[in-house]
């Protein structure tokens, strides 16, 4: 809600220019008063937002109580707006006993008599708005407290679906791990023919360490923590095509790669495979079936840019917004029959980070999806604590423009 409006009086005297004179007054003061020319106006003002409303006894018909009765009936459980009723001197009226029993059972009601004196109405005033603050204060830590519990919720949904997954992908490496074991001890004398059966242990306890790896990297990334990187001289078309060809031999050759020229620099050649291949995997899952995934590379401008797009549904803005945060997945993914833990994306966020760079995404019905990551051809300056400047020679084609 718009915090002028809150913070605003709300001032209803039908008589002469007590309104504006009343208005002025406050203002004097620093207050903010909106003369209202009925109680029905008070009652629309009051539900866009009110510090406190003064009001002349004159001006409290039994229609217009009972439609500021209403108004004052419906705030949320955290408001009690203020209500200052000026009255005439002497004897109290039936008038005003109807006015304040209306008003009191879901109102906070302040009597001022006339003639009031500016002073006394301007710290009457005051000390209502300071209420009313108060009521405001307890009302924004409501909803903070609230978001956090939201939020608390999500992430327990989030790790209990991610649990659940974990299970689910480990069983299948431990079990096969362990019946390929169960074997070779079950008849140890012809360990040298079941050769292939070791070979299997090892595949599967490599996946194993794959998940496990993926895992701490990205609850580095969610604490704000660097991913260590073992910096080299490397060239990233070489990288990339390893990449393309593993990928093509499970996929029926649906990756093609874009490289027009070589790129070298310094960086870990591990990690921008992983990157690469997250994000590649990402295309064949979740774009357009059968349709090709190019990556493509090019050097612009001192940087190394690898974009990897596909074709198919496009991502959503809120999607896009937080593609790279832990356990986060699009909604076209949630809906797909395509498992998986949401890490990947917050994986590739890391590795980019780590290098000094960043990574963007771009999706549309027409272009499809685009995921481009840019890094500096050296990454040793954003790993100070991994290599001196002296560990490592690059070639002069690095140095060259390299920041």
């Amino acid at each position: 809600m718009n915090r002028a409006l809150e913070q605003r009086v709300l001032v209803l005297a039908p008589i002469g220019r007590d309104a504006l004179v009343t208005r002025d007054v406050l203002a004097r003061a620093g207050i903010v008063a909106e003369p209202c020319a009925s109680l029905a106006e008070v009652c629309a003002k009051f539900e866009e937002g009110a510090g406190a409303l003064l009001l002349a006894e004159e001006a409290l018909t039994v229609s217009g109580l009972a439609l500021l009765s209403r108004a004052v009936g419906a705030q949320a459980p955290w408001s009690d707006v203020p209500i200052i009723i000026s009255t005439g001197a002497g004897e109290t009226t039936a008038a005003r006993v109807r006015a304040v029993s209306s008003l009191e059972p879901s109102g906070n009601v302040t009597i001022l008599e006339r003639p009031v004196r500016v002073f006394t109405m301007i710290t009457a005033v005051q000390s209502a708005l300071r209420g009313r603050a108060r009521q405001l204060q307890m009302r924004d830590l409501h909803f903070q407290v609230q978001r956090q519990m939201e939020a608390l919720t999500a992430e327990r949904e989030l790790r209990a679906r991610f649990v659940s997954l974990l299970a689910h992908d480990l069983r299948g490496p431990v079990s096969a791990a362990m019946l390929a074991a169960q074997v070779l001890l079950r008849l140890p004398e012809r360990l040298d023919p079941r050769r292939e059966l070791g070979v299997r242990i090892k595949r599967n306890l490599d996946r194993i360490e794959h998940m496990v790896r993926d895992i701490l990297d990205a609850s580095r990334v969610q604490a704000g923590q660097p991913l260590p990187l073992r910096l080299e001289a490397c060239e990233l078309k070489t990288i990339i095509a390893d990449v393309v060809e593993e990928l093509n031999l499970l996929h029926a050759d649906r990756v093609r790669l874009d490289a027009v020229e070589e790129v070298h620099g310094i960086w870990s050649a591990d990690e921008l495979r992983r990157a690469v291949w997250n994000l590649a995997t990402n295309g064949i899952k979740y774009g357009a079936p059968h349709a090709p995934v190019t990556i493509a590379i090019r050097r612009v401008e001192g940087r190394a840019r690898i974009s990897v797009h596909n074709e198919g549904a496009p991502l959503s803005p809120d999607d896009r917004r937080r593609l790279f945060e832990p356990f986060a997945r699009a909604r076209s993914a949630e809906a797909s029959i395509q498992v998986g833990w949401g890490l990947g994306l917050t994986l590739v966020r890391g590795c980019v980070e780590a290098h000094g760079g960043q990574v963007s995404v771009e999706s549309g019905v027409e272009e499809g999806t685009t995921f481009t990551i840019e890094v500096p051809l050296d990454a040793r300056p954003f790993q100070p604590r991994a290599f001196s400047p002296e560990a490592l020679d690059p070639p002069s084609t690095v140095v060259a423009g390299a920041r």
